[in-house]
């Protein structure tokens, strides 16, 4: 009995269908977690002055859905080569603080930015060592007090301080999701840990039975629908929600937006002027106290997303409701740059370039991960290494 052209039709979108998601759930990674997931702890452990620190020698593996990286820890505790805390002779040395993005575990260090900036400027006779001193989740104070418990024995001649937006808010906490971090006031001139020393976190969660911790993550019934509305939902929110009006999904909901996201309100609010407040101080301490050391002082501006994106801009307003006129994704980077004019250091804007370098499907930033992919790596090193050259903060020899 032959099939009718109807049936040929359906038969062979089936068909179609079935091979597609056979290919979706060869290709696909499995659903693994997201963000830091708990990864962090495996390769740090407490400081009573700095919250939490990188245990030397430790290794770990990230898994996430767009990547796989190794980290490994070297003898002074960062995510880098071995490195002497004194250079070797005629070296010039440039200390990158910041927080995941600087540490780099979404990328192999060769391609993380700092191991990039260094493998541009470092050439026989013209020796030059880029230092990660990243740590994940390190909002500014914690930079600060790493800079001065640690990064000053490096002896370097630039800081580049990587400034991410939610570091204003953690700038006047003492705490980070549960984990207590320091918090520092003003005092003398200076600035002295108001909790010192740092607590200890609170003991970690009892371990699942085995068999439990290493069973594989459910699979959707179908890898391929749900790869789909995942790329829809980041890609086409408009296209997203039509779809789940139909029926084919759940309604987004409008969330509250949460507290580290207030930074980019247009109307002065209470708590996050004060974060804002201390966040001028630390920065201002810490001009101060690298002029000192005889270093230059460059803050770094790390854009979020969907400060890039336009789609993600478009996603983030859509899911927390935000109000047109009331919101201002440019707020942060302002205001940091006016902290900088008046404490006297200056400030890359890492955005333009960024934006510059999104295509239409890809981009410096992996899609499910915020944080930056081998390409948004490189674009910052790029733009660093122009600003350096630009301000002469560069070796002569670098310079020819």
């Amino acid at each position: 009995m032959s099939l009718t052209k109807p049936g040929l039709a359906l038969a062979s979108l089936a068909l179609t269908l079935g091979v597609l998601e056979g290919a979706a759930r060869l290709l696909l990674p499995a659903d693994v977690q997201g963000k830091e997931a708990g990864t962090i702890a495996l390769y740090t452990e407490h400081d009573p002055r700095l919250g939490w620190r990188k245990r030397p020698g430790a290794h770990a593996t990230f898994k996430r859905r767009e990547y796989s990286v190794e980290v490994a820890i070297n003898g002074h505790g960062l995510r880098d080569k071995e490195r002497d805390y004194q250079a070797p002779p005629s070296t010039f040395r440039v200390l990158a603080l910041g927080d995941s993005f600087i540490e780099a575990y979404s990328v192999p260090l060769p391609a993380s930015v700092t191991q990039v900036l260094e493998a541009s400027l470092d050439r026989p006779g013209c020796r030059t060592e880029v230092l990660n001193g990243g740590t994940a989740a390190y909002s500014t104070d914690q930079e600060y007090l790493f800079y001065r418990e640690e990064g000053t024995r490096y002896a370097p001649d630039v800081v580049v301080l990587f400034f991410y937006f939610n570091d204003v808010l953690f700038n006047a906490l003492a705490d980070h999701f549960g984990t207590p971090k320091p918090l520092l006031v003003a005092r003398d001139g200076g600035l002295v840990i108001a909790n010192d020393p740092v607590p200890p976190p609170p003991r970690p969660r009892v371990p699942l039975p085995p068999a439990a911790e290493a069973a594989a993550p459910e699979r959707p019934r179908s890898v391929l629908f749900d790869w789909v509305r995942q790329r829809l939902r980041r890609g086409a929110p408009g296209a997203y929600a039509a779809l789940a009006r139909t029926g084919l999904w759940p309604v987004p909901r409008v969330e509250s937006p949460h507290d580290q996201l207030k930074v980019y309100r247009t109307r002065p609010i209470g708590d996050i002027e004060a974060a804002w407040e201390a966040t001028a101080t630390i920065l201002t301490v810490l001009e101060r106290e690298a002029k000192s050391d005889g270093a230059n002082l460059l803050v770094a501006y790390v854009p979020s997303r969907m400060e890039v994106s336009d789609r993600d801009w478009d996603l983030t307003q859509r899911r927390y409701g935000m109000e047109a006129g009331k919101w201002d994704r440019g707020r942060v980077v302002q205001r940091l740059a006016e902290i900088g004019r008046t404490a006297g250091f200056p400030v890359l804007d890492l955005t333009g370039p960024l934006r510059a370098a999104q295509g239409t499907w890809a981009g410096p930033y992996y899609v499910d991960d915020g944080h930056w992919n081998a390409l948004g790596h490189r674009v910052a090193a790029q733009e660093v290494e122009r600003d350096l050259r630009q301000r002469g903060w560069l070796p002569a020899c670098a310079t020819r």
